[in-house]
């Protein structure tokens, strides 16, 4: 067995997000909300569609997770529930329609004046979220990429991402290596980008527990040997294991380890 890449990823842990990010963040929203009413009312132009689209959907998934023997403390069974969570969303149209009627309303000759207000108040919850539970991850495209990107991009065999390292970051043996057969690249790269950044907000929500950083790490690694070009002859994909791509902590530092073995 031989080592033929290993590169050590740092995860800032941002607390902010720049202005400039934010404002278009904003801006694309308020830019496009005539579109989004648009695209409301095709896809639920009705009660009917409304019912087929949303609310039986939304049923079969609460009726999943309710148990048949669960009795509330007001006496109501599973099936009660359930049925009554059914009858609530069979009445729940004419809201659903005029809340949204109301947000895009034309007033005082702004269209859709009271969504726009709406995202404007939502700036300062947009910041927090993204500088808490993605941006550590994803980085800022026109700024700097962050680890999952970073990755995603190594192990698809990109030698220009070398360029993109950040000081922190630590190239321990070899260089970009792809491992994917050519014809599953794209797959491969919307696939890990999704799945690292959705395991390191996992971890973050878990306050770096051990266990959720191992359970995350398992899924990643899991995707990764799925898509893994045979012919290579790499060591499988596996938490810890020769071949990796795991999420560590190291003096209380989370990093983003991603190593290639072949056999």
């Amino acid at each position: 067995m031989s080592i033929i890449s290993h590169v050590r990823l740092a995860v800032n842990m941002r607390s902010s997000v720049s202005a400039r990010i934010i404002e278009q963040w904003a801006e694309a929203f308020k830019l496009n909300a005539l579109r989004i009413n648009e695209k409301r009312l095709l896809m639920i132009p009705n009660e009917e569609t409304f019912q087929s689209r949303l609310a039986k959907t939304s049923s079969d998934k609460f009726a999943s997770f309710v148990n048949p023997a669960f009795t509330s403390e007001s006496g109501l069974d599973g099936s009660e529930i359930i049925s009554k969570q059914v009858a609530n969303l069979k009445d729940a149209y004419l809201d659903y329609k005029e809340h949204l009627d109301w947000l895009f309303e034309t007033v005082d000759g702004v269209p859709a004046k009271r969504f726009k207000e709406m995202i404007d108040r939502a700036r300062e919850a947009f910041s927090r979220g993204v500088a808490k539970r993605t941006l550590p991850f994803t980085g800022v495209k026109v700024e700097q990429l962050g680890p999952a990107p970073i990755a995603t991009r190594w192990l698809a065999g990109e030698a220009k991402i070398v360029g993109k390292l950040r000081d922190a970051d630590k190239v321990l043996e070899g260089g970009p290596t792809m491992v994917t057969l050519n014809k599953s690249r794209s797959a491969f790269k919307a696939g890990l980008l999704g799945r690292l950044v959705q395991a390191g907000a996992g971890i973050i929500r878990a306050n770096f527990s051990p266990a959720v950083i191992s359970a995350q790490n398992a899924q990643t690694n899991h995707q990764v040997q799925s898509l893994i070009d045979p012919g290579l002859g790499l060591v499988p994909f596996t938490t810890g294991g020769d071949s990796h791509v795991d999420y560590i902590m190291d003096h209380d530092d989370l990093w983003l380890d991603v190593q290639v073995s072949q056999i």
